[in-house]
């Protein structure tokens, strides 16, 4: 296995938005333009993940300060069960040495897909990923977040999105919904 990550390409761009569009509910995916537009505004980093030359996934990350947030990562319904999730988390702690967050879906057994919940979770929490102990609404869906790093305070979460996106963030985040818990 030789992983690099590449910005992504007019080559790739089929699979990654195949990818992106199959991996990821809609009601939690942001719209495919702005993430192209925050891209090339250097406000995210659209990535490509690829072994020598095959492609097998895609990777979203937006930094501000000291914190970077992977958006999405994904890998290719083909190439999954040979550890290029775990490899690419690796190499993102490299590449952003400071504080990196990621969001999963909040796990609940009230969730009909409670054990891919679960399963989810346990692949962060295995590869260094901690709870940060703290759950938020966005769009409707609940998140728990978890990080490696320095523990950031929740209202840093809001500083980069509001960075990201501007006040048009406002419009998706319920504050009244959040919980921290230890």
């Amino acid at each position: 296995m030789e992983l690099q990550l590449k910005n992504i390409s007019e080559t790739d761009m089929q699979q990654v938005s195949e990818l992106y569009y199959s991996a990821f509910p809609e009601d939690e995916r942001a719209p495919w333009k702005a993430l192209i537009d925050k891209h090339h505004e250097g406000k995210g980093e659209f990535l490509s993940i690829y072994d020598h030359h095959q492609w097998v996934g895609l990777t979203y990350v937006i930094t501000y300060q000291n914190l970077s947030y992977i958006l999405y990562l994904a890998i290719d319904e083909k190439q999954r069960g040979h550890g290029y999730g775990s490899s690419v988390l690796q190499i993102l702690k490299k590449r952003y040495p400071h504080t990196i967050m990621l969001c999963i879906e909040e796990v609940d057994e009230k969730y009909d897909n409670y054990k891919q919940r679960v399963h989810r979770k346990n692949f962060y929490l295995r590869n260094g990923l901690l709870e940060m102990g703290f759950k938020y609404v966005e769009k409707g869906v609940k998140y728990e977040m978890l990080y490696v790093g320095e523990k950031l305070s929740s209202k840093v979460y809001d500083e980069l999105m509001l960075y990201y996106c501007g006040n048009l963030y406002h419009k998706y985040r319920d504050n009244k919904d959040d919980e921290f818990f230890d």
